[in-house]
């Protein structure tokens, strides 16, 4: 009997370990900031230069230490790391350049960009900047936001503004941040609270409005409200 147990073959016993490598936290969030950079590149038409280019970098830089802890602590999740950084500078770039090619063509064809830095007075005693005078008469492309008025739907005349800080919370928006536009038909508006974009004849003309907003400097004829 105990020649037949010395005969009997056992299975050998396992004696490697699988080696364990714990995940890069930066490798992950770096991807996670590169699909939102991607993402963020929808907006690309609504955010500023740095506003848009916010998540992409921060991407970047996630992406790099999360390479180098990979490196340095023989961590895994290098490839997340180096898709996140791709990602991120893809959308910097993609973003930018879609940026840029939506301000140089979004204007109608025989208008003037202004922006609001335009209608500014920096002059003592100056209320109106001599650059604002200028365009009296002249037909301008400005983007802003509408102040919220007594009407929500069909409405002809409203006071475009800089900041919709102001418009939606109820503050008062600087006198040089409005315009009050008056639209042309067949041309309506239904409030809401995205950026518009409006171009039409500029006038110079301080005077009360007839809405809460008191006086206002500067109005617009508009045939083009996007």
């Amino acid at each position: 009997m105990g020649a037949q147990l010395d005969n009997l073959e056992y299975p050998a016993l396992q004696t490697d370990q699988v080696a364990y490598r714990p995940m890069s936290p930066m490798a992950a969030v770096s991807l996670a900031f590169g699909l939102m950079s991607v993402i963020s590149m929808s907006l690309a038409e609504d955010l500023g230069p740095l506003s848009l280019a916010v998540l992409p970098i921060t991407g970047i830089l996630l992406g790099i230490r999360g390479l180098q802890a990979v490196k340095h602590y023989d961590m895994s999740g290098g490839r997340l790391a180096k898709f996140g950084l791709v990602l991120s500078i893809g959308s910097l770039v993609g973003g930018e350049s879609l940026r840029a090619y939506i301000l140089a063509n979004e204007a109608p064809e025989g208008s003037i960009r202004v922006a609001y830095e335009d209608l500014q007075s920096n002059e003592p005693g100056q209320q109106i900047p001599k650059f604002a005078q200028d365009l009296d008469g002249k037909k301008v492309f400005i983007r802003g936001y509408v102040y919220p008025g007594k009407e929500n739907y069909g409405i002809k005349k409203f006071v475009l503004c800089r900041d919709n800080g102001d418009c939606c919370f109820g503050g008062q928006p600087k006198l040089n941040d409005m315009i009050e536009v008056t639209l042309k038909e067949p041309l309506t508006l239904d409030y809401d609270t995205k950026l518009r974009k409006v171009a039409g004849v500029f006038r110079v003309k301080p005077e009360t409005s007839g809405g809460a907003v008191g006086t206002i400097l500067y109005h617009m004829e508009a045939d083009y409200l996007r």
